[in-house]
């Protein structure tokens, strides 16, 4: 095959020539974004004054007040600055959502549908942010209303056919004041093979208020997959508590994320954390040993 002229003369310059003589315009290029879906855990209400509170699994969102998807609800986020790493970015969009710095982030998923976003071609890198709520300040915002909705998801049903597993499960999203519900029907087909290829689809149930902007509700749910798997063998439930907290407080941790009671969790969460000499007293329930997090544990298969 005959080489054309002109990549035979970019063959020919140096590398420093090539780079002055790049003509970025050739490609589309697509936007990108960083979304940072801000999880933390929050008391339920308790009856007996006297018993330590469950938690419950929170994330915040912002009610749109511009177009697109104008009144619909979506996870803090903004394009990328050319200037700037993702990671930077995510920090910065952060920083600037809740005030806060200098706590746990992890890249999520990226995702890129092409009609995902009414307005251009827009690639978003979703990150996850755990923080205990006591250390998040929501900064004011003109363009925005700011909520913390309680997230749950649970499953309704399941089956198999002779070539996949099917899980329906049901994503909740309710605001604190209870006055905003989104519910979403989320039906899992997972192909009985190796790879284990998985289909997901999202349904708007009609009990639900509003609606989620774009697809935030895949990479919510997305979130809560990753945080439940990562739960069973990393120490990352820990960045929802101050450093020091109780087997109980850490326990309803883990259980508001994986959504379900666990027995025996002394047991299974062995040498992970370590006892400290303090011993928290002025609370209406009984003193309890505080422990750490044993900054020497490692997971063993």
């Amino acid at each position: 095959m005959q080489m054309s002229k002109k990549k035979q003369e970019s063959l020919e310059m140096t590398e420093q020539e090539f780079l002055e003589s790049y003509d970025s315009s050739q490609y589309e290029r697509p936007s990108v974004t960083n979304d940072i879906i801000i999880l933390t855990t929050e008391n339920k209400e308790e009856e007996n004054i006297r018993k330590l509170p469950r938690k419950g699994m929170q994330v915040l969102l912002l009610k749109r007040k511009e177009h697109p998807e104008k009144g619909c609800y979506s996870i803090p986020g903004g394009f990328v600055d050319v200037k700037e790493g993702l990671m930077e970015g995510a920090y910065r969009k952060l920083q600037e959502e809740t005030g806060i710095k200098n706590v746990y982030i992890e890249q999520l998923y990226t995702f890129g549908t092409v009609e995902r976003d009414p307005r251009t071609r827009v690639i978003t890198v979703a990150n996850m942010a755990l923080v205990p709520k006591e250390n998040i300040v929501v900064q004011e915002n003109n363009k925005y209303e700011t909520n913390w909705f309680w997230m749950e998801k649970k499953q309704k049903e399941q089956a198999e056919t002779s070539h996949h597993f099917v899980r329906k499960y049901q994503l909740s999203l309710i605001s604190e004041d209870n006055k905003v519900v989104m519910e979403y029907e989320v039906m899992e087909r997972i192909k009985k093979s190796i790879l284990r290829e998985k289909e997901v689809s999202y349904q708007l149930l009609e009990e639900s208020t509003h609606r989620l902007a774009f697809d935030h509700y895949s990479i919510l749910d997305h979130a809560i997959s990753r945080l439940r798997n990562k739960v069973e063998y990393t120490p990352i439930a820990v960045y929802l508590l101050p450093p020091l907290f109780t087997v109980k407080e850490l326990q309803y941790v883990y259980e508001a994320i994986l959504g379900r009671e666990i027995t025996n969790f002394r047991r299974k969460i062995g040498d992970m954390i370590v006892e400290t000499d303090e011993i928290i007293e002025g609370r209406p329930f009984r003193p309890a040993q505080v422990y750490k997090f044993n900054e020497n544990w490692e997971h063993e298969f």
